[in-house]
């Protein structure tokens, strides 16, 4: 049986309910948790915004919408202050349409901290929609740039109030969750791993770009309710097999509450899913029951524009050279993509001018130039080079002119806009670009197979952080089939396969493999080099490889499943899912984790170099065994000094 748990608005649904649900983050969290008390001040990251806030130019702004949840107010933003060497100090000011609601002096010092007040904004809709605008007093020659502004690090939000505890499945989900917790038995069965599996997706993709984490907590069967309480703006969702279908709010320790996912094997994603896509019938009761629900795929079309992608009508005015930053995600263009062409439409002011460009780069290089006459607009399509691109590629699009005043406060003012109107084509990468993890989730798009090989809670848990974190990569929902091993080896579709001790896999050539204390490194082109380690090395990993046409993700070790927990908890802490390229993600036991980029460390040999595929596939080895070789230096040493120890303590006359 095939248990659908695709991320999708039905899905949402039952993220929903799931959120309102607000499982605690396991034994450790559910320690502090007393309900309603107050949370703790969150970073912007966990509520969907960048912890590091920039202010553009001498009188810049930012705009900041604060997620607020029931009973709760937005009390203060704390941050780092970092200042240009030009700028002596100045002011913050916190708006809310034309009212003023704080002025903070800016202080000058390195590192200074700066706290804004925000008592008295006004929340509508679940959230506080502010602007914060900076007035910076500068001396001497001065350029404002993007590399060396005034910003805020680190930002934090404190509130004040209590919490309200959810009384209708409606309310379980608060505007922001600092934890999600997965109650699952101690003899999970395959569709209630399937149903966690969907629900960590579909929270995190219910909350878009804030940070959630999510924990699965396994408990016998005949005791699944919560031990603990939730903590402030946490929560707890059981999900068993033997309650009935539907989706159910129950009392929890200390008057907090949890959600129950019931049904029977064929009707309990289905129930899940309900959660976010049929809100409204249920927002006034504390149980409610789903049938089917199920979303078919969407393939990506070949042109889209960049409203598509998310990104609106953009205008910035500068006393320099104004810039416009524009993302392409390809989880937005839904596949690995190549020959990305983006239309850029826009105006520029003041019109004419001698030396005025307009110029699009990828970081600091520069990929077109567009020219500037006296209409004062622009239509241009730009090529994104395909080494370029990767799964979010940021363009620049600037006016720069000549003759720039660098006194500060001297500055002629231009002005920069972008249209959303603008289209995006591309095509079809196969085999994807990036290569390997670089191109992850976006080669797994729009379905991929999910299977594991024993099946029990370490597995299903295991389930739940690869989809919450491959769900982290994609504001896109993603879709996913909970299979059979079997069916997902067979299957033309992507695929992820755990396999936690190495064991019960089909047969794929893995960028590196290990077969006792033999170690292989594959490049995509067929070579190979083999180093033989005793002892043996030992470590989890993640990685991407091609079957044929379609990509598998393949997370395993060689023979014990705490060496994949170890870097699965790597890879959760600091959100590092973001930062994952390469072919392979190794965590050799007790050492750092290692990157291997196959393809790139095995270039075409030329006639000058003298080094063949072999000799650069070796140097991949011998970073693999870097680690292993540290490690025993340091073991050798200890085991000399202890032997030395032990002859002086035994026999002190031999000395």
């Amino acid at each position: 049986m095939i248990f659908r748990v695709r991320v999708t608005p039905i899905v949402r649904a039952v993220t929903v309910c799931l959120l309102v649900l607000g499982l605690a983050a396991g034994p450790a969290a559910f320690v502090h948790a007393a309900p309603g008390d107050p949370p703790p001040p969150m970073s912007l990251e966990q509520i969907g915004s960048s912890p590091t806030i920039t202010f553009p130019g001498q009188q810049g702004e930012v705009s900041l919408s604060i997620p607020v949840p029931d009973n709760l107010n937005p009390d203060e933003l704390r941050g780092t202050v970092s200042l240009p060497s030009f700028v002596t100090g100045g002011t913050v000011d916190v708006m809310q349409g034309s009212r003023l609601i704080s002025r903070t002096p800016i202080p000058n010092a390195p590192n200074a901290q700066i706290v804004l007040p925000l008592a008295g904004v006004t929340v509508s809709a679940d959230a506080a929609d502010i602007t914060l605008r900076a007035y910076l007093t500068v001396q001497g020659i001065c350029q404002f740039e993007p590399d060396n502004a005034f910003t805020l690090s680190g930002a934090v939000v404190s509130f004040t109030g209590r919490e309200s505890i959810p009384q209708t499945v409606a309310q379980f989900l608060p505007p922001i969750l600092r934890q999600l917790t997965l109650v699952i038995p101690d003899d999970v069965k395959q569709a209630e791993g399937a149903a966690a599996v969907d629900l960590a997706a579909a929270v995190v993709a219910h909350y878009g770009t804030a940070s959630v984490p999510v924990t699965t907590v396994a408990r016998p069967r005949s005791d699944l309710t919560p031990p603990t309480a939730p903590g402030p703006l946490e929560r707890q969702i059981v999900i068993d097999s033997s309650a009935p279908a539907g989706l159910s709010l129950r009392s929890g320790p200390q008057g907090s509450a949890y959600l129950v996912v019931g049904g029977p094997a064929d009707q309990l994603v289905a129930q899940a899913r309900m959660l976010t896509s049929n809100l409204a019938s249920i927002a006034a009761s504390s149980s409610a029951v789903g049938g089917p629900l199920f979303d078919a795929p969407q393939l990506a079309p070949d042109v889209q524009t960049l409203a598509d992608l998310g990104i609106g009508d953009q205008q910035v005015v500068s006393n320099t050279w104004p810039s416009i930053s524009v993302g392409i995600d390809q989880t937005r263009l839904g596949r690995p993509s190549k020959n990305i062409r983006i239309q850029l439409i826009g105006s520029y002011a003041p019109a004419g001018g001698d030396n005025a460009v307009i110029s699009v780069r990828i970081g600091r290089r520069v990929i077109a130039t567009l020219p500037t006459d006296s209409s004062g607009t622009f239509n241009s399509w730009v090529d994104l080079p395909d080494n370029a691109v990767t799964r979010f590629t940021q363009l620049t699009v600037t006016l720069e002119r000549g003759g720039v005043n660098e006194g500060c406060g001297n500055g002629s003012r231009s002005s920069l806009s972008l249209s959303s109107a603008g289209e995006i084509t591309s095509d079809v990468a196969d085999p994807p670009q990036p290569a390997g993890l670089g191109s992850v989730p976006e080669s797994l798009m729009p379905w991929a197979k999910l299977a594991w090989t024993k099946g029990d809670v370490g597995d299903v848990s295991r389930g739940v952080e690869i989809a919450a974190g491959l769900q982290r990569l994609s504001v896109v929902p993603l879709g996913l089939d909970v299979v059979s091993m079997a069916d997902a080896a067979s299957s033309q579709q992507p695929a992820v396969l755990i396999s936690a001790d190495g064991r019960g896999l089909p047969d794929l050539t893995l960028p590196v493999s290990s077969s006792g204390g033999t170690v292989t490194v594959h490049a995509a082109s067929g070579s190979s080099a083999q180093i033989t380690l005793t002892p043996a090395l030992r470590y989890g990993s993640l990685q991407a490889t091609q079957s044929g046409d379609r990509t598998v993700l393949v997370a395993t070790s060689t023979g014990d499943g705490s060496d994949l927990d170890d870097l699965l908890r790597w890879l959760d802490d600091d959100n590092r899912w973001t930062s994952i390229s390469g072919d392979a993600l190794i965590k050799v036991r007790d050492q750092d984790q290692v990157y291997v980029d196959a393809a790139a460390s095995t270039p075409r040999p030329s006639a000058s170099s003298g080094l063949g595929t072999g000799a650069t596939i070796g140097i991949i080895v011998g970073v693999l065994v870097a680690a292993v070789v540290v490690a025993g230096a340091v073991i050798l040493v200890l085991r000399r000094r202890r032997s030395a120890a032990g002859v002086a303590d035994s026999a002190p006359d031999e000395r």
